[in-house]
């Protein structure tokens, strides 16, 4: 799927040089909200079929709560999408669009996670009170620019306040990286063992977070909003 992406993708902007002198051209920012938080763009329609447009979104949630076998986590999510597109208008007086182009998606998630079996750490073969024993975890949807596919509807063609709509989708690869810690785990004496006595929990947990983040490869857009063309 990344391949098509981006084989369809430079196709699309290779076009960009060729039509911009073809057309007079529109400006029109917009502002949205959506699956990618609150955001804002500015398109440049600088031909009939074509537009090129620039945008940011995010959000920050500091309630998120996931449980995983016998482990709650509880963080939060920072989120900064930084994109850059080429929206081709079949149709030149309608609003319809399709988009391909790139997503530099800075997501990132710091969750602590701490155990509710009944056992505590002595499923482990851990003696003692669990204490503050926790798991600091740290994950990031992508470290990449990533393709993007999508449609919308925006009223570029034309001056006036206009409605805006978007929904498509980019490419993820998520990473995540658990750490024990708390007295028992940080102590010169009980750590090693205690650590090493949950290593393979500690991976599992971080294969069964990863396969969560990454169940469809994709991360959803969708956005609604307003906008206006100069």
């Amino acid at each position: 799927m990344r391949r098509i992406a981006t084989a369809v993708i430079t196709g699309s902007l290779l076009l960009v040089t060729s039509a911009a002198a073809m057309a007079d051209d529109h400006w029109s920012v917009a502002g949205s909200a959506g699956t990618t938080g609150l955001g804002a763009n500015v398109s440049w329609r600088f031909h009939d079929h074509f537009a090129l447009t620039a945008g940011y979104s995010g959000y920050n949630y500091d309630d998120l709560e996931h449980t995983n076998g016998d482990v709650t986590y509880k963080g939060e999510v920072d989120m900064d999408i930084y994109s850059l597109k080429l929206d081709i208008y079949p149709w030149v007086n309608s609003g319809f669009f399709i988009s391909a182009g790139a997503v530099k998606p800075d997501v990132q998630l710091k969750a602590v996670g701490r155990y509710t079996g009944d056992g505590a750490l002595e499923d482990f073969g851990i003696s003692g009170d669990a204490g503050n024993a926790r798991l600091n975890g740290r994950a990031k949807l992508s470290d990449n620019v990533e393709p993007y596919l999508g449609i919308g509807w925006r009223n570029s063609s034309k001056q006036g306040l206009g409605f805006y709509a978007e929904a498509g989708a980019f490419w993820i690869d998520p990473s995540v990286s658990l750490t024990p810690r708390g007295d028992i785990f940080d102590s010169s004496v009980t750590g090693p063992a205690a650590r090493a006595a949950v290593d393979q929990e500690v991976r599992n947990q971080e294969d069964d977070l990863r396969s969560d983040l990454n169940k469809y490869n994709v991360y959803p857009v969708a956005v609604i909003g307003i906008e206006y063309t100069f």
